[in-house]
């Protein structure tokens, strides 16, 4: 099943977990923003594309190093953006691979695994101490502020804008019942 239709088919329920929530429903927000970004007729040849495409790798390489940082294992990154940035199908791809492995290690995570410290390392070598939900709320609010600039470069060039908030989420999944 993909990402898409597992988010709205009812695998969060408002008794999940304010943490679940959040993390699904950005899952679900980004398939939005893709959806929407895929019927652009020529998207990468668009005015806006190449800035559009710079915030979505960046996005794709913070949730990367978070990733590492959850797995235990090193994030190998040393800029906040790749050299060379993917083509959209490539972002694309590594967005739904991504959000379908937060939105599944959310949900497998206990209250004492969310609470756990752990060193964080950012790509300039600055450490800090976080824990695993504050990593999650980091990325959940990092990818909805770029999402953010995403949109505004989208509705500057006369791209279709897309409704991706909580309530839109919630909307769309009790209609997909």
């Amino acid at each position: 099943m993909n990402l898409q239709a597992s988010m709205v088919s009812g695998d969060v329920s408002l008794s999940s977990t304010p943490l679940e929530l959040l993390v699904t429903h950005c899952a679900w927000a980004n398939r939005q923003l893709f959806s929407a970004l895929r019927a652009v007729e020529a998207f990468e040849s668009q005015k806006g594309a190449d800035l559009i495409m710079r915030a979505l790798d960046h996005i794709h390489v913070v949730r990367s190093v978070f990733q590492a940082h959850l797995q235990g294992v090193s994030h190998g990154f040393t800029a906040p953006q790749r050299a060379v940035i993917p083509s959209f199908q490539e972002l694309d791809l590594e967005f739904e691979i991504l959000d379908r492995w937060y939105v599944e290690t959310v949900a497998s995570l206990r209250p004492e695994e969310l609470a756990r410290p752990r060193e964080v390392r950012f790509t300039d070598g600055k450490v800090v101490t976080m824990t695993p939900a504050a990593m999650l709320l980091h990325v959940v609010l990092h990818t909805t502020h770029h999402r953010g600039n995403v949109d505004v470069i989208m509705l500057q060039t006369g791209m279709p804008r897309r409704r991706d908030g909580v309530p839109e989420f919630l909307l769309s999944r009790a209609s997909a019942t």
